[in-house]
């Protein structure tokens, strides 16, 4: 998986992922950000996931969520899971190709200890 951290216009971090990942580049850049409780809360989820201590967790973000197992992380637009509380016409399929990604725990783990050390370094 490639991607690339930067800082945007506004010299925030932001995440950059290949064609396909877009959603987690989306998530490390909106929903996780400089938010050094929020990074630790996930690296604790994953230490009990890898412990065995549970076997799933729900992440809910404002505009993004993200199901981790003990095997792999899949991150989604919100609005690709909770369908229900959207008005959208009757027989309106939607687009959810550029919004989930998934991949697995410990890639994961390891680009978001790398995100750790880019905005330490802000």
């Amino acid at each position: 998986m490639d991607y690339q951290f930067i800082r945007n216009d506004r010299a925030e971090p932001a995440a950059i992922f290949e064609m396909g990942a877009e959603t987690l580049g989306l998530w490390f850049s909106e929903e996780l950000g400089r938010d050094r409780k929020k990074l630790a809360h996930v690296l604790n989820v994953i230490q009990q996931l890898e412990d065995k201590e549970i076997e799933h967790y729900l992440l809910q973000g404002r505009e993004f969520n993200m199901d981790l197992n003990r095997d792999e992380i899949e991150v989604y637009a919100a609005i690709t899971r909770d369908e229900g509380e959207v008005d959208i016409p009757e027989d309106t399929e939607l687009y959810d190709q550029e919004s989930i990604t998934g991949c697995g725990l410990e890639d994961f783990k390891e680009v978001l200890l790398s995100w750790e050390q880019f905005v330490g370094r802000m």
